[in-house]
């Protein structure tokens, strides 16, 4: 009996330290802490979240312009979340690109997400824009403003609209999905652009 009480008390300790820690990451995918992100604000009206972020680059406007314009090789530079990355479609200033993603802070059978974008670059304005294509999640629609700084870096703007499609998931953790997603792709420019090491691809077995 002693043995059987024993047994249940380590399970019992093991359930509620696994709920601590998923707790503690979802509240700091709430707070939106990735340090790619030098200023966040979200805001959610009705089924649709706002957002705003800014991120700095050490780099000048023409190379982190450029590096933005490839998606596609999200997977080459962010293989920690992006599984698979490639054209469908490039005419002119659009292309079209499927992603793979995976996001580790959303539950099971959410983690994973197939998602294809529509990209429109500016070159003129340093600008670009996308919206998803039939996500089943939501409906996105996103906008990347690159700014020169008097250093000779660069500021990116950004600012997304997100209508979610599905309320399956609680509110910070779609807080948490769009920043994650976000930081993504700051993350895997500043691995292209050589500032940041990019991690070795496993593959799979």
């Amino acid at each position: 009996m002693k043995a059987i009480l024993g047994i249940v008390g380590v399970l019992i300790l093991a359930a509620l330290v696994y709920v601590f820690i998923e707790y503690r990451t979802i509240q700091r995918a709430a707070a939106c802490p990735a340090k790619e992100i030098a200023t966040s604000n979200m805001t959610k009206n009705g089924d649709t979240w706002n957002v705003a972020f800014t991120s700095k680059f050490d780099a000048p406007i023409d190379k982190v312009f450029d590096a933005f314009q490839h998606p596609e090789r999200a997977a080459e530079f962010a293989p920690e979340n992006v599984m698979k990355s490639e054209i469908t479609k490039d005419e002119g200033n659009t292309k079209i690109v499927d992603v793979i993603g995976k996001l580790d802070i959303l539950p099971p059978g959410f983690k994973v997400q197939n998602l294809r974008t529509q990209y429109t670059v500016y070159p003129a304005e340093h600008r670009i824009t996308s919206k998803s294509i039939d996500f089943k999640l939501a409906d996105i629609d996103s906008e990347y403003k690159f700014e020169p700084t008097a250093d000779g870096k660069t500021l990116l703007k950004f600012s997304q609209t997100s209508k979610q499609k599905q309320q399956l998931l609680v509110e910070s953790l779609q807080k948490g999905a769009l920043c994650e997603t976000y930081a993504t792709q700051v993350r895997a420019v500043n691995r292209a652009l050589g500032l940041a090491p990019t991690p070795e691809k496993h593959e799979a077995s």
